[in-house]
């Protein structure tokens, strides 16, 4: 049977099996059970579990926890998981934030984050100016135009292709420009063009494991799976690269390199 077992689930985020059971049953998980009536937990509980380990950490009661995450997945759209979110603990309440929301799970209340918004829209418009000033340049190196397109990204999106198009003129091997361009092209369904910036990053740079990490999610994004696996072979280093690869290796199949890098990865967030 698929899944992992209450002890498995203990061991891997330090937790006692009598909270893990407790939360179980709390509603907030569904998970499997083997024909003795034991617990077999997917991935997604795993991060959901391990949230509640943060959440408890922080000093949220386990009531709490139960109450207000029970109650969030019962308002969310069957399209979305509790694992999609980011789950906070503050000053002993919990927490949501979804890109620039912020959620009180126990009220539905949400709050909107102005102060990003009014940034923007203040400093946009002096980053295009920077933009127009910049094409009448021929001072600007390629590495000025990469981070002339950071810019933009952060307060005039449409506008950062360009520059980083600029910088790749300039230097057609600048690894971080093919990353953030392809990146870019990935987002909006380009995927032809991506790859081939993902590929002409990592001939420049070999060891650009953003540059592999984010060209494993292109390929998962395509559905070629095992070359995606190999992607995210050549980003080790990262945290999510790992996660990535337990998804994908119990989506294939094989439950041990799933539970080694569910290991590589928790050890990675929480040395």
């Amino acid at each position: 049977m698929k899944g992992y077992s209450t002890r498995d689930v203990a061991e891997l985020l330090e937790l006692p099996q009598e909270t893990i059971r407790q939360i179980a049953r709390s509603g907030i998980l569904d998970p499997e059970r083997t024909t003795g009536q034991h617990y077999r937990f997917s991935f997604q509980d795993i991060i959901i579990l391990r949230t509640a380990k943060e959440l408890l950490r922080s000093g949220v009661s386990k009531s709490r926890i139960n109450n207000s995450l029970f109650q969030l997945k019962n308002r969310l759209p069957s399209s979305r998981t509790l694992s999609s979110l980011r789950i906070l603990g503050d000053a002993g309440q919990v927490v949501v934030q979804d890109e620039d929301k912020v959620y009180n799970p126990e009220t539905g209340q949400i709050h909107f984050n102005f102060a990003i918004a009014d940034l923007a829209g203040t400093v946009a418009p002096l980053a295009r100016q920077a933009a127009r000033d910049a094409q009448s340049s021929d001072q600007l190196t390629s590495d000025d135009w990469f981070d002339l397109g950071v810019d933009l990204e952060a307060v005039s999106p449409e506008d950062a292709p360009a520059a980083y198009l600029r910088a790749l003129e300039l230097d057609p091997r600048h690894s971080d420009a093919h990353v953030n361009i392809g990146r870019l092209m990935q987002e909006s369904g380009e995927y032809d063009a991506a790859e081939e910036h993902y590929h002409k990053a990592m001939e420049a740079e070999p060891d650009n494991v953003l540059a592999a990490f984010n060209l494993g999610t292109l390929l998962e994004d395509m559905g070629r799976i095992q070359d995606a696996i190999l992607a995210y072979k050549k980003a080790s280093s990262f945290a999510d690269a790992h996660y990535n690869l337990s998804r994908l290796y119990e989506l294939v199949g094989e439950h041990s390199q799933a539970l080694k890098h569910l290991k590589a990865y928790r050890n990675l967030i929480d040395p």
